[in-house]
């Protein structure tokens, strides 16, 4: 229509600002349009750098698992990796052993991963001799 021909027309025909204008002062000097509109919250160096990490230590965990048998990989899976863990007791009727040594065979299990993710981290250059 022809208003919205006009309303372009007067929008195009405006001057461009300056981000670089000075708009007030905030105590430590002047301020300016562009320090407006940075996004203090947005990073997207660290946001890339932090998942780089997550899917290098799921790597490490995934590979480190390998020297598990099935039954230490399962007690560790259902004790450790779940949201919501599966009981001592529970694991216990499943394999006919004492609740007792349900944790025992957890915690050998945790430490064997926990060397070998030390081990596979030093490999690769990721953890530096103490």
């Amino acid at each position: 229509t022809e208003t919205e021909v006009i309303s372009m027309n007067r929008r195009m025909s405006g001057g461009d600002a300056s981000l670089n204008v000075t708009v007030g002062s905030d105590g430590e000097g002047t301020m300016q349009w562009q320090d407006w509109l940075e996004d203090e919250d947005a990073d997207q160096a660290g946001d890339y750098a932090e998942k780089d990490e997550l899917d290098t230590r799921r790597e490490l965990l995934n590979e480190a698992m390998e020297v598990l048998n099935d039954r230490e990989k399962s007690i560790l899976e259902q004790r450790r990796l779940k949201d919501k863990p599966i009981t001592l007791e529970v694991l216990s009727g499943q394999y006919e052993v004492s609740r007792e040594r349900i944790r025992q065979i957890e915690v050998r299990a945790f430490e064997k991963i926990q060397n070998r993710m030390r081990e596979l981290a030093k490999g690769k250059g990721m953890l530096v001799p103490a």
